[in-house]
């Protein structure tokens, strides 16, 4: 017997990039989102022009969550945290967190809930473990695998995908963004989030500063 069909709908994207926003770094991490996209697009085979995840490119401390990011952290398969010292003490990022955490994660197969996660930290630039919030350290950080050598790997954890863009190592780069996409596409292939879409950010909470992993 099949199992339950889970299908994205138009508008609901695959994967939703969290990440502080600093103005030092806005250039580097829209080259990411694009590179990361095109590499997912390829692997799920959408439409080129379709971007299929999502990144907020408006909203700073003071300013309102738009209906667009409310649905996207709502609806999104994946979430893909840049962690960084900023990202940390951002309040936004810790509800952005919160808004997919909340939400239930059941195998494809057959529909039942799983206690596996769809969040995928990503080593944005170095920060020290002894730093960050208990939800973050209880969450397995991406690290990619099957590379044509170990130093690409060493490199990506000592720098993090911000440094290795900085420090010009192309190469390295893009050899760990395309096991990423590879990663996000797998998780996506095996589990399906529910929806749960916020009506506003009084329903969330900032849970980086949660005293345990929820």
């Amino acid at each position: 017997m099949d199992g339950p069909v889970f299908e994205l709908e138009p508008g609901e994207p695959l994967f939703f990039m969290s990440y502080a926003h600093i103005t030092a770094t806005r250039d580097e991490v829209a080259r990411f989102f694009e590179d990361f996209s095109t590499d997912i697009s390829e692997l799920l085979g959408r439409v080129v022009g379709a971007y299929p995840g999502f990144m907020d490119t408006v909203m700073g401390g003071g300013e309102r969550w738009s209906p667009e990011l409310l649905r996207a952290a709502g609806t999104c398969q994946v979430f893909v945290p840049l962690l960084s010292a900023s990202l940390i003490t951002s309040d936004w990022c810790g509800m952005e967190w919160h808004a997919f955490a909340r939400r239930t994660r059941v195998r494809r197969a057959d529909g039942r809930p799983d206690n596996a996660t769809g969040i995928v930290p990503v080593r944005w630039s170095p920060i020290e473990p002894g730093d960050l919030p208990d939800v973050v350290r209880g969450i397995q950080w991406f690290t990619p695998a099957r590379l044509p050598d170990q130093k690409i790997v060493e490199a990506y954890e000592r720098e993090g995908l911000l440094g290795l863009l900085r420090l010009g190592m192309e190469k390295e780069y893009r050899a760990v963004v395309w096991r990423l996409a590879q990663h996000v596409m797998s998780i996506f292939r095996s589990h399906w989030v529910t929806s749960l879409i916020p009506e506003g950010p009084e329903e969330l909470r900032n849970v980086f500063r949660d005293r345990g992993v929820p």
